[in-house]
């Protein structure tokens, strides 16, 4: 989809409507397809003395409204060689995984893979990713999180050198055509009936889990026969209920055969206006034992007053969060190791990977299950490092952290069955 005509050049145009149309006395947004009323906003026009109305849901990757045009481009499909460069073999699990994928995308047959955090479900899905180009598939490898989406495009581009790839994201622009592509789901709002396989790493987190409309919009932007992947290492009730008529398969075990580390508990009531021997002994004990460590906050305000207390006594301190203007900058100094201590929101809890990790929930109690298990899944996922440290620290021990641990115990069981773990 296309909002301004001056940017079309050789496309053939399919269709060609206003943003926003009135259907049965209803407001319906032509970009993301939402008839909630309340997505719209109407005021009056002085200068054209009409009343305009767009669309408040989707504005931010661009303003469709009653007025303008929006044109829709013919689809088409290219097929590509798609050759992928892999310096390790897949594990068994793997292997099985990724057979089960191709499978999927041939018969164009959506699955859900529950997969634990580090069982290498990226590299999973090169075989069917280079089967879909040679049949001149799109497609499309999404995630909720722009975090997710940054970690995932970098393995992808360095594993597909030759394939020109579409990274969309609130910071970039499209550069290709648009036959592979890796993307926000919000980007998906530009794209209609276009992509045969779509593949949704985390398709549990925040938004797309409470934001029925970005559900809708995978629909949407694909053909009417088609393949979804989806990928996740908690599957909530809620969408285990909504595709309930998927396939599920179950990965238990992490790439390099170790198990999942399981979490501790620790109790320690967290006071944000002095410094804790507890906690400043062991921040400073991981520093000697060269370990790097992110601390997980629910809080954003009792993390910034943490931060001031132990600067000073923790060499290169900092902190992160969602609306941090430097959050990009600093994950990847975290990653160039300038930062062996990181105080964090759950930002952090899904798309980074680092060796000599280990992770510390302060209040744990107030966190819920899913989030515990994505965050432990942080630590031990890279092969040189395959173990680590996850400490709750709480002031009273949680069902959910209970179920946590339950569930990091129970896959680690499954994939000791089936001779997927040492």
């Amino acid at each position: 989809m296309i909002h301004n005509r001056a940017l079309l050049t050789g496309e053939h145009v399919k269709q060609i409507s206003k943003g926003v149309t009135l259907k049965h006395g209803r407001w319906i947004c032509s970009q993301c397809h939402s008839t909630r009323q309340s997505h719209f906003y109407q005021y009056r026009s002085v200068i054209l003395d009409k009343k305009i109305v767009y669309c408040r849901n989707c504005v931010n990757i661009g303003r469709v409204d009653n007025m303008n045009d929006v044109f829709l481009i013919e689809t088409h499909n290219v097929k590509s060689s798609c050759h992928y460069q892999l310096p390790f073999e897949l594990s068994e699990q793997q292997q099985f995984a990724s057979k089960k994928i191709v499978t999927a995308i041939a018969h164009l047959r959506s699955l859900l893979l529950h997969a634990v955090t580090g069982a290498g479900k990226t590299e999973m899905i090169f075989e069917g990713i280079k089967y879909a180009r040679n049949e001149g598939l799109n497609i499309a490898i999404v995630s909720p999180r722009v975090d997710v989406v940054i970690e995932v495009s970098m393995r992808i581009k360095k594993a597909f050198v030759d394939e020109d790839i579409d990274v969309l994201h609130q910071s970039s622009q499209q550069q290709f055509d648009g036959h592979f592509v890796i993307a926000t789901v919000h980007q998906l709002y530009r794209f209609k009936q276009h992509f045969d396989l779509i593949i949704v790493d985390e398709v549990d987190a925040f938004p797309l889990s409470v934001d029925p409309t970005l559900m809708q919009t995978l629909v949407h932007a694909s053909k009417f026969k088609h393949c979804h992947i989806l990928m996740t290492a908690t599957p909530p009730r809620v969408l285990m209920r909504q595709i309930k008529h998927l396939e599920v398969i179950a990965l238990p075990a992490r790439f390099h055969r170790y198990p999942l580390p399981v979490p501790r508990f620790q109790f320690l009531k967290i006071n944000p206006h002095k410094k804790q021997y507890k906690l400043l002994k062991y921040l400073q004990q991981q520093i000697e034992q060269q370990r790097y460590t992110l601390v997980f906050f629910n809080n954003i305000d009792v993390m910034k007053r943490l931060f001031h207390l132990y600067k000073n006594e923790v060499p290169s301190l900092t902190y992160v969060y969602s609306d941090d203007a430097l959050r990009f900058d600093k994950i990847e100094r975290l990653r160039r190791g300038d930062h062996q201590i990181v105080f964090t929101t759950t930002i952090l809890e899904r798309g980074f990977t680092m060796a000599y990790l280990d992770v510390l929930i302060l209040n744990s109690h107030l966190f819920e299950a899913n989030a515990i298990v994505q965050i432990a899944g942080r630590v031990g996922r890279k092969a040189e490092a395959p173990t680590g440290l996850v400490l709750c620290m709480h002031e009273g021990i949680t069902l959910p952290m209970l179920q946590a641990r339950h569930s990091i115990k129970k896959m680690n069981k499954l994939a000791q069955k089936r001779g997927w773990i040492d």
